[in-house]
Formats: C-alpha cells, structure tokens, sequence
C-alpha cells in the first residue's frame, strides 16, 4: 500500500472553504500523506492532461503547509471554482485532448478515473453542495475513495446538521 494518500478538492466559492483546506491539508501532511489541490474544481480534472510532459500547473497544485497557511485566512478558496459536471459536459467544452465524445452532451467520467490514477489520487475529499457531491457520489460508486464535506449557503445537503457556509450567507 503507498506510503501517502493524495487529496484533492473540490468546491464553490464561500467563507470557510480557505480554512477547511488549510485544516485537511495540515492535518494531511503531518500524518505522511502528500496532498495535491484540483484547481478549478471538476474543470481541473476534466482539462488535466495525461502526460508527463504536460504543464497541468492550472489543474492541479501540490499543497503545503506555507500555501495553505497563506491562503487560510481568507474567504473564498485560492483554488477556485467552476460549474463544470464531467458526468454532463457539452461537446462545446469537451477538452480537444480527449477523443470520441461526440455528443451534445457527454460523460466523461471514464476519462477522470484515468486523470485521478494518473495524478496517484488514492482519497478525494470534494467539498461542495448538492451537485459537488453528487459527482462525488457517482466517483465512489465507480471505486475510488470520497470523503465528502459538505458546503452550501442553502444548507440543504441531507445529513448533516451544519455545511460551510451557510452560517456566514
């Protein structure tokens, strides 16, 4: 078994997300594990590029004690945020790298698997609300590991009795 576990998030933008990464993070790194931030949200995951060759410093960024220090005591998240779903991407925004998705709306859910194998992500903490985590959910169906955080103004993900964000709306 690796030595590391890489985590990644995912989120849109309210007070309380720069924090939580920051306590994930530190908490990650203190224990071993490497972690690694997915920039964009699911869009850095749907526009990585597997190669080795290939700059993907706008999808993913290594994450340490000094970035995530530095950007914990802001709001919003230095990762940032998209509205993308693999699981319903236009053709329109389907990356050129990719190769045989040629309807109007596609699932590329089968080409994230392989981004996430290709960065050595072994534990996907997304943090987000209803559609986030619904993503989430359908990426821990297909076998990979998710631990969800919940975070929405509306506070209306089933469960838990607090989300980020929803006291600061």
């Amino acid at each position: 078994e690796d030595a590391f576990i890489d985590t990644c998030f995912q989120m849109g933008d309210v007070p309380g997300l720069n924090p939580a990464i920051r306590a994930i993070t530190i908490r990650a790194l203190r224990d071993g594990y490497r972690v690694v931030g997915i920039r964009r949200g699911w869009a850095g995951l749907v526009d990585y590029v597997r190669d080795a060759k290939a700059d993907n410093s706008d999808n993913v960024q290594p994450l340490s004690e000094a970035i995530v220090n530095r950007a914990g005591r802001t709001g919003g998240t230095f990762l940032h945020t998209s509205r993308l779903r693999p699981s319903h991407l236009p053709r329109a925004r389907v990356p050129q790298h990719l190769s045989g998705y040629d309807e109007l709306i596609n699932d590329i859910t089968k080409d994230v698997l392989k981004n996430l194998e290709h960065i050595g992500v072994d534990v996907l903490i997304p943090i987000g609300g209803d559609d986030t985590l619904s993503y989430g959910r359908r990426l821990h169906d297909e076998g990979v590991n998710v631990v969800a955080i919940p975070k929405t103004m509306d506070n209306d993900v089933y469960g838990p009795a607090y989300c980020i964000g929803f006291s600061t709306c």
